[in-house]
C-alpha cells in the first residue's frame, strides 16, 4: 500500500508539473509578445503560444519527474501514503463533483431527434408579398437559460393573409426542459431594431393540437403572435 501511494504521489507531482509548466509557458509567451510590441490581431499571438503548450507540459513533467525521484523516497510512509492517496480522493471527488453538477444544470436536454418543434405564428400589421416575405423578415428563436441560438426555419406554407394581415409561419426545436425562451422578429436591413417577446411555454411543454390564442406585442403596436407545440 505504502509502495502504491508513492507511485501515486510521483505521477501526481508530474501530472500537476505540466500542467505548470503548460499555463506557464502560454501565458509566458503572450506577455514577453505584449512587452516586445508583438500584435495578437487575429489571435495569431495566442495561437503561436498555445502551438508550444505541449513543449511547456513535457518539460514541467520532467521537473515534476525529477523532484518526485528526489522527494518522494524521502518520504516516510504515513506521510506518502497520506498525500498519495489523500490528492488521488480530492481528485476523485473534484471529477465526480463536476459531473454531478453538468448533470443537474445541463437543462435536462432532449433527446438528439426527438426535440419538440415550436410552431409560431406571427401577423403583422399590413398585407405582404408572400414571395418576398424570406428577402424581408427575419427571425430568431433563443433559450435566455442558456443564451444559446436555437435551430429556427420558415414553415410552409410560410404566409398568408387574413382580414386585412399577413401572418408569417415559422418553426423551431426547443432544446432543453427548462423556462426562458424568446422569439424575436425584425425587418431586414433593421437588424438592432429586432421585436423580443417571451413564448411564456413550461419546461416541459406537452403537445397541442391548435394553436394559442393570439398575443398582442405590446412593444409593437400592430403585431401578435400564436405557437403551437408539436410532440
Amino acid at each position: 500500500m505504502i509502495f502504491l501511494a508513492r507511485i501515486l504521489l510521483a505521477l501526481q507531482m508530474a501530472v500537476i508539473a505540466a500542467a505548470i509548466g503548460a499555463v506557464v509557458i502560454f501565458f509566458g509567451i503572450i506577455g514577453l509578445g505584449f512587452l516586445t510590441g508583438s500584435s495578437n490581431i487575429n489571435g495569431g499571438l495566442a495561437m503561436g503560444a498555445a502551438g508550444l503548450v505541449p513543449a511547456g507540459a513535457v518539460a514541467g513533467a520532467i521537473v515534476g519527474v525529477i523532484l518526485a525521484l528526489k522527494f518522494v523516497p524521502r518520504m516516510d510512509g504515513r506521510s506518502a501514503a497520506a498525500a498519495g492517496y489523500g490528492i488521488t480522493l480530492v481528485a476523485a471527488l473534484s471529477v465526480g463533483g463536476w459531473f454531478a453538477i453538468q448533470e443537474l444544470t445541463d437543462g435536462n436536454p432532449y433527446e438528439a431527434g426527438k426535440e419538440p418543434v415550436l410552431h409560431v405564428e406571427w401577423r403583422i400589421p399590413e398585407t405582404f408579398p408572400h414571395q418576398h416575405v424570406d428577402r424581408v423578415f427575419r427571425h430568431m428563436m433563443r433559450s435566455t437559460w442558456r443564451d444559446w441560438t436555437l435551430s429556427t426555419w420558415w414553415d410552409e406554407p410560410r404566409a398568408r393573409d387574413e382580414d386585412g394581415h399577413t401572418i408569417l409561419r415559422f418553426a423551431g426545436e426547443i432544446r432543453w426542459r427548462e423556462k426562458g425562451r424568446v422569439f424575436q422578429f425584425w425587418r431586414a436591413p433593421y437588424h438592432d431594431d429586432r421585436i423580443t417577446v417571451e413564448l411564456g411555454l413550461p419546461d416541459d411543454p406537452p403537445g397541442t393540437e391548435e394553436y394559442g390564442p393570439w398575443r398582442e406585442v405590446e412593444t409593437a403596436p400592430g403585431n401578435a403572435f400564436r405557437v403551437r407545440v408539436e410532440r
